[in-house]
């Protein structure tokens, strides 16, 4: 199993080709800076994570190096140094100190003085909370229960991530850190609540609304996020959560996008027909979009996969390698998107027929 990381094993290459950076940066016209940022994996010196992945194409490519690997490896170690594993993100901390014992007796009968006051509470509490349970609770088919909606509360920060089809992604929800996601150019959001009894209490919303669908789920249990359910009837598709492991503050479930729903995509906007972007891919290449500005689908698209974008005003897309897209735009001719190995950023923008004032026509930014 190959343990090296993607700074070591591009500058193993450039050693064992006896080449110094200023011999790179000559032949690649990429900035010394940069390829010294890359060797050591000093992210931070690139202006975006696009730049980043734009370099690292062009110079795995002129060592001669496998590309796709080498993104796909650096994609892998992006999203492990940013999803601390569940038990790191659960982990108590400690600290060591001294006490005498006369400290030591008085905190513990206080400890012990709390505690039996916080039992009686709780079964004051348990049994007028039990019969309203009951009687509110209904199955939705699995053993999680729809609880009261809310606004999405303010403190989390939404990590970006994309769900391909046809594969399960795992999401680890924190209680400052959710998920952000999109499903059928809709953007989603996924987070955690609290967790009660052993169950994650889950948050779901789905832009532009304000309000947030709650379920609650346990350890291995899984549940449908359908359009069918009257609060979710916007989605566009059905989503699949399994719940994979639950802590005290977190949770890690498993989602999968399940099956779309009928006529979705034939159906139209009132109004003007939309920004609408179809993205072929014959070989892997790192996308970002952005939706009526809300951030969509970035990351690693594989080779084979069709992209279909929609947007109402404005849709913006870069694409780290041009030449392994082709691009069909609102039933235009089938195009490749740009130059082999250079990054590609296109904004398609609604504006006024300049003949027909009580119309919209769809064009390029900068053209």
């Amino acid at each position: 199993m190959n343990t090296k990381r993607v700074g070591q094993i591009i500058r193993e290459a450039r050693e064992e080709k006896k080449l110094s950076v200023k011999d790179v940066a000559k032949e690649t016209n990429i900035a010394a800076k940069y390829i010294i940022a890359l060797e050591t994996e000093d992210y931070s010196q690139f202006p975006a994570e696009t730049f980043a992945l734009g370099f690292l194409k062009n110079y795995a490519s002129y060592l001669k190096l496998d590309t796709a690997m080498l993104l796909n490896l650096y994609r892998g170690e992006q999203i492990e140094e940013s999803q601390a594993p569940l038990e790191e993100l659960t982990r108590p901390t400690t600290s060591s100190f001294t006490l005498d014992r006369n400290k030591i007796i008085t905190l513990v009968s206080a400890a012990l003085f709390i505690v039996s006051a916080y039992i009686i509470y709780l079964s004051f509490e348990e049994s007028g909370s039990s019969v309203a349970e009951e009687e509110t609770s209904t199955e939705t088919g699995s053993s999680t229960v729809p609880v009261s909606s809310s606004e999405i509360p303010s403190g989390i920060n939404f990590v970006s991530q994309s769900v391909p089809e046809n594969a399960s992604v795992p999401f680890i929800l924190t209680e400052d850190r959710g998920v952000s996601f999109s499903v059928n150019n809709q953007q989603c959001k996924m987070f955690i609540k609290g967790v009660q009894g052993g169950k994650a209490i889950i948050g779901f919303n789905i832009f532009p609304e304000k309000n947030v669908y709650s379920f609650q789920s346990a350890e291995g249990e899984e549940t449908i996020l359908s359009y069918r359910i009257t609060e979710l009837s916007g989605l566009r598709r059905d989503i699949r959560v399994v719940t994979q492991a639950v802590t005290e503050k977190s949770a890690k479930v498993l989602v999968t996008l399940k099956e779309e729903r009928e006529g979705v995509a034939a159906k139209p906007p009132v109004g003007d027909v939309p920004i609408q972007v179809t993205l072929f891919f014959s070989k892997p290449s790192y996308v970002e979009f952005v939706i009526d500005g809300q951030m969509g689908e970035r990351g690693l698209v594989s080779a084979g996969e069709v992209k279909h974008l929609e947007a109402r005003d404005r849709l913006e897309m870069k694409v780290g390698d041009g030449g392994a897209v082709e691009m069909v735009q609102n039933g235009k001719e089938r195009t490749v998107l740009g130059k082999p190995g250079k990054l590609v950023k296109k904004i398609f923008i609604r504006k006024q027929n300049p003949y027909d004032s009580t119309q919209s026509i769809i064009g390029e930014l900068g053209e």
